[in-house]
């Protein structure tokens, strides 16, 4: 299994890492004054990794955002669980940290140790059983996390068993908001109250699974933000880096999901994401189509269905990277409302402008990795 940068920065703290000591302690410990280190009282809330080393799901990255809660959470004495993502989620193992060293040096090579063992149990968490359950893993994950604590899924997002078997039903053609009503009407939502989520490598997949156009992973991204809001979770964080690792394991075997194409297919009670780098983009900074032949075309598809379904209604959003400016959203909102009236939509169509964001979230600060998921425009059908 690839592993990335897991807790490098553990070892090195002197007076910003465990001991309990100041700096001043920190120094004499150099010189062979006595050192002892204090787990805090109450320990950290605890932190749960849902790991998907499994088929058609590429090996794991750490992310920087989660190995920075692995590093607070092994200062704090938090426990630390490793859960795997396959057919039937389980834990793996927990690990809380703890020394004796009486120098800054053993505290050194027990942090370390710890490192090799949390490594240890990520590796561990290789797929056992056949297919992907993801609702599962969180609510495995936010049971060994506790009140307080952070789940972090790190797997690609395509669940191959119910509720949400993505083989089942054109799943992968709903709009994320109407899977995420159905599961809280049935009541099959995990529980995350009171939990952090962070939600890394959603939508990138590995072999046999085909990798993922741009509009089915802002699917899957969409939806599985709107699963753990819905379950409770606080200021869930997408971590949008790519990851193209080959899977960690081909066996147990995976289903493969069939998704939509690439091409814009307007049906009803359906989301489409329309990336700014795609035919429907602006010159940057403006309204302004950058192709307006090309961003004509497409929505010219979505007129074609509207006329055909006269009841449908229609919701545009607009969305600006964190340094866009003014009503911006707004007025590219408008535009391809304007375009759509243009080429023959008579529907009910109401454009608004979002602002900054939807990723990681909405109050988060700048942050150039998430600029290109945030310039776009969505269409949303309701029939």
């Amino acid at each position: 299994m690839k592993l990335r940068r897991l807790i490098r920065v553990l070892a090195p703290a002197v007076c910003v890492a465990l001991a309990t000591a100041g700096c001043s302690k920190a120094h004499d410990v150099l010189f062979g004054s006595p050192f002892t280190f204090n787990c805090p009282t109450p320990a950290g809330h605890g932190l749960a990794l849902a790991i998907g080393a499994r088929a058609n799901s590429p090996a794991p990255l750490i992310p920087d955002e989660v190995g920075s809660r692995i590093v607070a959470a092994t200062r704090s004495c938090a426990k630390i669980t490793v859960v795997r993502v396959d057919g039937r989620p389980s834990v793996v193992g927990s690990l809380i940290f703890s020394t004796s060293a009486k120098t800054q040096q053993n505290l050194n090579l027990d942090l370390d140790g710890f490192r090799k063992k949390v490594n240890g149990l990520i590796a561990d968490a290789k797929a056992q059983q056949p297919e992907a359950n993801v609702v599962q893993a969180l609510s495995v994950a936010a049971g060994a996390a506790g009140d307080g604590g952070t789940v972090a899924l790190i797997d690609s997002g395509v669940q191959t068993t119910d509720p949400i078997d993505f083989r089942k039903h054109e799943l992968p053609s709903r709009r994320p908001a109407a899977v995420v009503d159905a599961l809280k009407r049935q009541d099959l939502l995990p529980d995350l109250s009171g939990r952090s989520v962070i939600l890394a490598g959603i939508g990138y997949t590995a072999a046999p699974q085909d990798a993922l156009a741009d509009k089915n992973r802002a699917f899957l991204v969409e939806l599985w933000r709107g699963i753990v809001i819905a379950a409770g979770a606080r200021s869930p964080v997408v971590v949008g880096e790519p990851n193209t690792s080959a899977a960690a394991v081909s066996s147990p075997s995976v289903g493969v999901v069939s998704f939509p194409s690439a091409a814009i297919d307007p049906s009803c009670d359906s989301l489409s994401v329309l990336p700014d780098n795609g035919a429907v983009g602006f010159i940057p900074e403006q309204a302004t189509f950058r192709d307006p032949a090309a961003a004509s075309t497409v929505l010219q598809k979505f007129a074609g269905f509207l006329q055909n379904n006269p009841t449908a209604r229609v919701r545009i959003e607009g969305f600006v990277a964190h340094y866009g400016t003014g009503d911006l959203s707004q007025r590219r909102a408008d535009r391809v409302k304007q375009q759509l009236l243009l080429v023959g939509a008579v529907n009910p169509i109401t454009a608004k402008g979002m602002g900054w964001g939807p990723y990681p979230t909405t109050n988060a600060p700048p942050g150039k990795q998430y600029d290109q998921l945030n310039r776009q425009v969505t269409i949303e059908v309701t029939c």
